[in-house]
């Protein structure tokens, strides 16, 4: 097996225990209900991604990376530590922008399943990369919703 394909697989992991994370903090910390509802539900979608992920990985034999799972989960964490134009209170602007990387984790979760889509390589079922891109990009329509809908509040002070 190509040491590639390993380290691919590897750092898409990695991104999807930072995407869990980020995917949890805003289901339960926007300042919108319905916002933080639709999220939950997409978390529980994002969590069943990562274990199709990881038993892709088993069946072709690549290993999670323990350094680079935690190494993700480090980032995500820091992450929270921005400047977002309020010291003590959730700023507006982490609503949008909380969304807007939500929108790009998912668009490459989605970029990884037509790759291997486009490997063609035996030991991975066509069918099921084909319906994790589909979800992917369900995915990414919803939150892409959810980001224009927050973006009024750039003009909240």
């Amino acid at each position: 097996m190509s040491q590639l394909i390993t380290t691919y697989l590897q750092d898409h992991l990695a991104g999807s225990t930072a995407g869990i994370e980020s995917f949890d903090r805003v289901a339960e910390g926007h300042s919108d209900e319905a916002v933080r509802s639709v999220v939950a539900a997409l978390a529980d979608e994002v969590r069943a991604d990562k274990a199709s992920l990881e038993g892709i990985m088993e069946r072709i034999g690549a290993k999670p990376s323990t350094v680079k799972n935690a190494g993700a989960w480090l980032g995500e964490k820091a992450g929270r530590l921005k400047p977002n134009e309020r010291l003590a209170q959730r700023s507006p602007l982490s609503d949008l922008v909380e969304l807007e990387m939500l929108v790009t984790a998912v668009h490459g979760k989605g970029l990884l399943w037509k790759g291997l889509v486009q490997l063609n390589d035996q030991r991975l079922d066509l069918a099921e990369l084909e319906e994790l891109a589909r979800r992917a990009d369900h995915q990414e329509a919803t939150l892409e919703e959810l980001r224009r809908s927050q973006v009024g509040k750039l003009l909240v002070e």
